[in-house]
């Protein structure tokens, strides 16, 4: 017999039935892993807003000290005939430490009691009686007036007790009119004039769990009793709706400065408390890491590359525009204004000029204002809409409507519709065009060491010739066909990102057979499949430094725009669409604006 089926309780008349209680110790089965040992607990606050199967427990699993749902067919008791063969010692390192966690709580609760509490908010921690409570508008303090007897005072008020076997008729109330609103009975007036407010009370807990037919069948007429005297006064006749306010001049309790409704809104105040009672490092069923955004790395413009320096650059007599001052654009600025270029820049936001003025840089208010100024004008932004608002929004390049021959390079990562507008933009304006595509990362733009592919006005290209040497130890020309390079670049970037999740995936399988992720990757260094950038993505997963060479987000976003251009000529993508989702899924766990090689995240957890 399969470990699924002794776990699973097989139907019939003759099975063995079960009935689990807090604390007890159980083994549990999770679709994808072997029986674990684990510990029916009250769900914390996370769990109880997750949608889950009919006849399910709340789970606590040892070693990895998580929380899941779990039908009670898979949840069998953790002392039984059943133990020797689950608990063999032939299983993953994870299921042995799980083995070694729960005999050390048989031994020693206290720790995984604490934090179970820590992460249910016990002990008034939210459980399914305490969303009764917000639902019907009880707190804490109205719950303990329930139970306590009310003091004698007899205000001609008519008390009836919801569920109770005679409901029609009336018993006097003897609480107090100064008493809360909360009480456990709804009431209403013995003068006919007057009408007060009505209080659903809170079900009673059941001291014992059935599991016979007869047991269901009580609850659900209980329920249902329960959702009837909500809409419905003592005597039979139907309440006012729900939500419609009682006039605070007529309410019973209009001394006490308010009154009840038919039925409470649901209090956002307490729903907010008792989140707030959950501790701050409370485990979910992923276990996720907390996620920390990370530092903005500032230009350093006293360092020097000595890949650049030694270059024989002669600098172009002409003034270059900048456009952007981001991650890729403020390297490349800082390195034509070290090989002596003359340099204008705009950006954003203004801060990020200032290192590069006190450098020797021009910094301009608008695109405009760069394009008066320079000869040629490089841009380069984050996505094809910033790149189009650069030229065609307000004071944007083409708010001259005469460019003068002067020369456009568009460096940005776009899609070559993208590109192709922008072309005809700038040449119906007298300008000249050049689709410059930089493929390369942050530190290869520092050291110089970029390829570009260019495509456009052959003139431009040659204008820009100094630059390119400055920044790239490659340049294409790829025709004057515009849209060409961005095709190009897009093609590699689709290899680069299919390979970085084949290498995520790789190392994530490496990691779960704890084999050192060094190892793996020393190893592969020897193989004939080795290349730079996968030996230095494979060191960052392997240390766990994300630290943004390429953001994550740049690589999705270019995924993104090779598969609307495959889509375009109707070409089938299935592994390129299952990488974009694999970032997609990274960036959602909050690692945008980290390394691309922050996708080994999401493949390890």
């Amino acid at each position: 017999m399969s470990k699924n089926k002794k776990l699973s309780l097989s139907g019939g008349d003759t099975a063995e039935k079960f009935i689990y209680k807090p604390k007890d110790l159980i083994w549990a089965k999770m679709k994808g892993f072997t029986p674990w040992p684990g510990m029916i607990v009250d769900p914390p606050l996370d769990l109880l807003a997750q949608q889950r199967r009919a006849n399910t427990k709340c789970v606590f699993f040892f070693g990895s000290r998580n929380f899941a749902w779990i039908e009670e067919s898979n949840i069998k008791p953790f002392e039984g005939p059943w133990k020797d063969e689950l608990a063999k010692v032939s299983k993953p390192a994870a299921f042995r430490h799980a083995m070694t966690d729960i005999e050390k709580y048989i031994d020693n609760p206290t720790e995984v009691d604490e934090q179970i509490n820590d992460s249910c908010g016990v002990p008034n921690h939210a459980t399914e009686a305490d969303f009764d409570k917000i639902r019907d508008g009880l707190d804490s303090e109205d719950n303990a007036r329930d139970e306590a007897p009310a003091p004698d005072a007899n205000n001609g008020v008519v008390a009836h007790v919801v569920g109770s076997p005679d409901e029609g008729e009336a018993v006097e109330n003897n609480a107090d009119s100064s008493a809360s609103p909360s009480a456990a009975v709804t009431t209403t007036p013995a003068t006919a004039g007057k009408s007060g407010g009505k209080r659903t009370p809170k079900a009673k807990s059941l001291a014992a769990v059935s599991i016979s037919k007869s047991a269901k069948a009580s609850a659900s007429k209980t329920a249902q009793k329960r959702r009837v005297s909500a809409h419905h006064t003592p005597s039979g006749a139907p309440s006012a709706k729900r939500g419609r306010r009682v006039n605070s001049g007529e309410a019973a309790g209009d001394a006490a400065g308010s009154s009840p409704n038919a039925r409470r809104r649901i209090q956002t105040d307490l729903l907010a408390s008792l989140a707030a009672k959950r501790g701050p490092n409370a485990i979910a069923l992923l276990d996720r890491p907390v996620v920390t955004r990370p530092e903005t790395q500032a230009i350093d413009m006293n360092s020097r590359s000595i890949t650049l320096a030694d270059r024989d650059i002669v600098p172009s007599e002409q003034t270059f525009g900048f456009l952007g001052l981001g991650m890729m654009g403020s390297t490349i600025v800082k390195d034509l204004i070290y090989t002596g270029h003359k340099v204008v820049v705009w950006n954003r936001t203004i801060d990020k000029c200032q290192p590069f003025v006190e450098a020797g840089a021009e910094v301009k208010d608008t695109p405009m204002d760069v394009v008066e100024a320079a000869d040629v004008i490089f841009c380069c932004v984050s996505d094809p809409k910033g790149a189009k608002d650069l030229v065609f929004g307000n004071c944007g390049v083409l708010q001259l409507k005469d460019l003068n021959n002067k020369a456009y390079v568009e460096m940005s990562t776009i899609d070559p519709e993208t590109s192709l507008d922008i072309g005809e933009g700038i040449k119906q304006c007298n300008g000249r065009y050049l689709e410059a595509q930089i493929h390369g990362s942050r530190q290869e733009a520092a050291d110089g060491m970029l390829i570009i592919l260019a495509g456009g006005d052959r003139s431009v290209f040659e204008d820009c010739h100094s630059c390119f040497k400055t920044i790239a130890k490659n340049t294409f020309f790829l025709g004057t066909d515009v849209g060409n390079a961005c095709k190009v670049n897009l093609i590699l970037q689709t290899i680069q990102g299919v390979s970085l999740v084949g290498l995520a995936e790789a190392l994530a399988l490496a990691d779960r057979f704890s084999i050192s992720l060094n190892d793996i990757i020393d190893i592969f260094d020897l193989t004939s499949m080795k290349s730079p950038m996968l030996l230095a993505k494979g060191k960052e997963m392997a240390k766990g430094d994300f630290n943004p060479q390429q953001p994550l987000s740049h690589m999705q976003r270019d995924l993104r725009l090779v598969l609307n251009m495959a889509e375009n000529l109707d070409q089938s993508m299935p592994v390129t669409s299952i990488t974009n989702e694999v970032f997609k899924h990274t960036k959602r766990l909050g690692y945008s604006e980290h390394d691309s090689s922050a996708v080994f995240v999401r493949s390890r957890f």
